[in-house]
Formats: structure tokens, C-alpha cells, sequence
């Protein structure tokens, strides 16, 4: 009888166990007043950096229901301090990027490297002008987790975690181009889930951050800049003088012509000018680096294609870093990988040398230098490297034939789209990969350039009003050349 009156007194106290959680105190917020962008309009492109979480070691973000039975756990009035270690091991990157990604462009942002970057993202990374990082300065939460061997799970329902959570997201947009950060601010978000769900605290969590960031694209300041090229009202004063915005996607006419003038060759040892002939070397940068070199006292540099990638506009260091501009990208030829460049305003302290070029071919064994920005860019800016050519070879793949000059002379990761020159400082090509000892990453002494007159024919670029000549072979004797002579495509150098 005793047994019999303890169980009905149980079964009389289940509603209040299953029933009775206590409820915290959550923040709720709603969604800001969108501010979608015009169709008209052309937004600078921005990639989501990364997530991190700011909350002090040992900060409790709130309360978990729950009451252990030993088969399994029951909301009840039993509420356990949540960790802010709890969202450690359980938010993956991908989605957090994803997420940001769909709430800005659903607004109508350009957002580059989303979850749909599947093709050539290594372009897609580079065509990012703002940064923009999120810290996670707040969270409160209230869940009640149900275990996957609640009892009496016909009185509970489905296992999982259900409840309201609350995040404070501060942003953080990291111009690119000029490398600093622009602007910050603060948003809000805030969910509520009535059904568990095995991966309750991530859907929770995943669905405040998008409404942060959807009222992050609705934040005046910030769409402003994105979208009008207007620096936020507290940066104006220090970056007035530092900064071109501009509200166009293009500066300058991408097909203008770009005549050389032909400059007598050298004949003077590169080593009696050298400091000169540095002069026309560039860095270029953004994401990663790479090299350049002038063309003409208005700003137009030759690089790589895969230097500057999808970007419209990229980071230009002149020699000693006495010049940090930036540089419109006016075209390239993906096939031939070779890009053109326009600095946007040309400074008037600013003393741009240009080297005469040399179109005809190279005789196997002459000496050739090197000119980049090789591996570290804060150490090894404007190197030279010297070695001899090794061969002419050609790249053949169905009707594509690309010519390469092969040489010895040591480059690395950042010498892309540098300066190949001859003995005497004459421009005679630009490096373009290599390949690495053993998967070092290291010069193994097998590297390869694109002949400057192939590099000019591609981008359209004509001395003295003529095209350069084919180099090193005419199109019949492409046609005829020995299979020998071709190789499979070189291994790409990391910028």
C-alpha cells in the first residue's frame, strides 16, 4: 500500500517536473528596418573574416534546464549555469560564414567566398576590398535539453534543446586596399525555438548571429561606405586625405589604349643602374602578394592574372614602401595569365622609372636577373636574383600554344608578375611560376616567365603604335614545333 500511495504521489508530481522550468530573463530583440541595396548600384565586395567570442574564461551565458534521471534528462525547475565554452566545439566555421553570407546578400551586398564560391575561388578571394570580422560581446540564453533517453518520453516529446537566446555581435570592416580597420559598430540578434532539435544551441545561435548581421547591412554607416564610398562620419577627418572612395565600379576605360614609347635598349651592365632599374619594381597586395613592374610614367603596371584574381582594384608598395597607393585593374587575359594595371592617382613626389624592352629572343645561357617581392614582403621587398636561360619552351594544349622562357635564376612565392631582365636591364619578361624542391615550397632552379612581347600581345599593348612581335616562335612554326619542345603546365607559384 505504501509503494502503491509513493507512485501515485510521483505520477501527481510529473506535470510539475515536466512543466515547471524557471525562465530567465532573455533580451529580445527584432530585426532593424531593412535597408536593401538598389539594383543600380555597385557595392564594393566584402568577405567575412572570422568568428570569435569575446566573453571573459569562466563567463556563465545563461541557464540549461534539466533534471538527471539517470535515463535521461527532463526540463524541470532545476536550472544548470551554461559555460561559455559551450559553443566551443559546436559552431562550425562554414556556417557561421554562410550565414553572414545569405543575410548580406540577401540585402543586395557583393559577398565574396560564400559557401557557392566553387568555382576558381582563389580569384574569388581576391576581388574582396573590405574585411569585415565579428566578436561576440554578449550572449544570454535559457534552454531546457531533453536527452535522447528521456523517461517517459511520451509525457516530453522529441530529444534535443529548445529556448531563446540573445547575442551582441561587434563588427569590425578592414579596408583592404589601404590595410586598416574603417569602421566598427555593434548589432543585435535574438531567436526563440518552441521545438527541440538535436542541434538545438547551434540553430539558436546560428539564427541570432544572421539577424545581427542582417541588421548590420541595415546600419546607415556601414551602407554607406559599402555602397556610397562614403567613410562613416567618426573617420572622415583621418582618413580624408588617405582614402579615393569611389561610388563607380571603374575609374578608367578598361579597354583604353596603351601605347609604349620605345626606349633604346641598354647596353649599360644592369649592376652600374641597378638602383634605377629597381625603381619599376612594385608590390602588389591584398589578401596575399605579389610583384609588378611599370610601364609608363602614368601608373600602369604588368603583373599576373593570378596576382590580382577577380579583384577590381588592388594595393599598390612602391620601391622602400615610400608609396602606398592603390591601382584599378584595366584587364587581363586569364589564358596568358598576365594583368594591366592603373594607379588611380600618380603622387607628385612620386619617381616612376620604366625600362626599355627587349622583344627578341633570348639566347640560351645569357645571363638573366629577377626582380620581386619574394616569400616575407616586410623583409624581402624589391630582391634581385640572377642565374641564365635554360631553354624556350611551349605550352601546348589542343589549340592553346603559350611560349615560356625557362631559367635557373631563383624565385619564390611573391615574385609572380615580377621583372625578368637581361644583362643590361632591358625588360625581357615576367615570372610567372616555378617548380618547388620536393614540395618545399623552394626554388628548385625550374622556373618559368611569360616573354614580355606575349604579355603585351595579350593585354593589347603596342610600342610605338605597333604590336610586339611573336616571340620566340611565328604561328607556322608553333604548328611545326618539335613535341619535344612542349611540357605540361608549371606549377604555380603561391603568391
Amino acid at each position: 500500500m505504501t509503494r502503491l500511495c509513493a507512485k501515485m504521489l510521483w505520477l501527481a508530481a510529473l506535470p510539475l517536473l515536466l512543466f515547471g522550468c524557471a525562465e530567465m530573463n532573455v533580451k529580445e530583440v527584432d530585426y532593424a528596418q531593412g535597408r536593401p541595396v538598389p539594383e543600380s548600384a555597385h557595392p564594393k565586395p566584402i568577405r567575412f573574416s572570422r568568428l570569435r567570442f569575446l566573453l571573459p574564461p569562466g563567463t556563465e551565458v545563461g541557464l540549461e534546464s534539466g533534471l538527471g534521471l539517470g535515463l535521461g534528462r527532463l526540463c524541470s525547475w532545476q536550472n544548470y549555469p551554461v559555460n561559455r565554452r559551450v559553443f566551443n566545439s559546436k559552431l562550425e566555421s562554414e556556417w557561421i560564414q554562410n550565414t553572414f553570407a545569405t543575410a548580406l546578400e540577401a540585402n543586395g551586398y557583393d559577398v565574396v567566398e560564400n559557401i557557392d564560391a566553387d568555382f576558381r575561388p582563389e580569384d574569388e578571394i581576391e576581388r574582396a576590398e573590405y574585411l569585415v570580422s565579428a566578436r561576440v560581446k554578449d550572449v544570454d540564453l535559457d534552454v531546457c535539453h531533453r536527452g535522447p533517453d528521456a523517461f517517459l518520453s511520451w509525457f516530453t516529446g522529441n530529444p534535443g534543446t529548445k529556448g531563446k537566446l540573445y547575442a551582441q555581435i561587434d563588427w569590425s570592416v578592414y579596408d583592404a586596399l589601404h590595410r586598416t580597420v574603417v569602421y566598427k559598430t555593434s548589432t543585435e540578434g535574438y531567436t526563440e525555438r518552441g521545438y527541440p532539435n538535436l542541434e538545438g544551441l547551434e540553430l539558436l545561435f546560428y539564427d541570432a548571429f544572421e539577424m545581427a548581421a542582417h541588421n548590420l547591412a541595415a546600419d546607415k554607416d556601414f551602407y554607406e561606405l559599402i555602397v556610397e564610398g562614403k567613410p562613416p562620419q567618426q573617420e572622415q577627418r583621418e582618413h580624408r586625405n588617405k582614402q579615393n572612395f569611389e561610388s563607380t565600379p571603374h575609374k578608367f576605360d578598361a579597354r583604353e589604349a596603351v601605347d609604349l614609347q620605345g626606349k633604346s635598349l641598354s647596353r649599360q651592365p644592369l649592376p652600374k643602374h641597378i638602383e634605377d632599374v629597381r625603381k619599376a619594381n612594385v608590390m602588389i597586395q591584398k589578401m596575399g602578394h605579389g610583384s609588378g613592374v611599370f610601364l609608363t610614367k602614368e601608373g600602369h603596371i604588368l603583373t599576373n592574372q593570378h596576382v590580382v584574381g577577380d579583384a577590381t582594384r588592388m594595393r599598390i608598395i612602391t620601391k622602400g614602401k615610400q608609396h602606398k597607393l592603390v591601382a584599378e585593374v584595366l584587364r587581363v587575359d586569364k589564358v596568358r595569365d598576365v594583368a594591366l594595371l592603373k594607379l588611380e592617382e600618380v603622387p607628385e613626389n612620386l619617381e616612376i622609372e620604366t625600362l626599355p624592352i627587349r622583344t627578341e629572343k633570348l639566347t640560351i645561357s645569357e645571363d638573366v636577373y629577377a626582380m620581386g617581392n619574394p616569400i616575407d614582403y616586410r623583409a624581402l621587398q624589391d630582391s634581385v636574383t640572377k642565374g641564365i636561360v635554360s631553354a624556350h619552351r611551349v605550352y601546348k594544349e589542343e589549340a592553346v600554344h603559350l611560349p615560356f622562357i625557362q631559367a635557373d635564376v631563383d624565385i619564390h612565392g611573391g615574385n609572380s608578375g615580377g621583372a625578368l631582365l637581361d644583362e643590361y636591364g632591358n625588360l625581357v619578361g615576367i615570372s610567372v611560376s616555378g617548380v618547388s624542391y620536393l614540395g618545399s615550397g623552394y626554388s628548385s632552379g625550374l622556373n618559368f616567365f611569360i616573354p614580355i612581347a606575349e604579355a603585351l600581345r595579350a593585354l593589347d599593348i603596342t610600342i610605338d603604335g605597333y604590336d610586339a612581335p611573336d616571340y620566340p616562335l611565328s604561328r607556322e612554326e608553333r604548328e611545326e614545333d618539335d613535341p619535344e619542345e612542349s611540357y605540361e603546365a608549371p606549377i604555380a607559384l603561391v603568391e
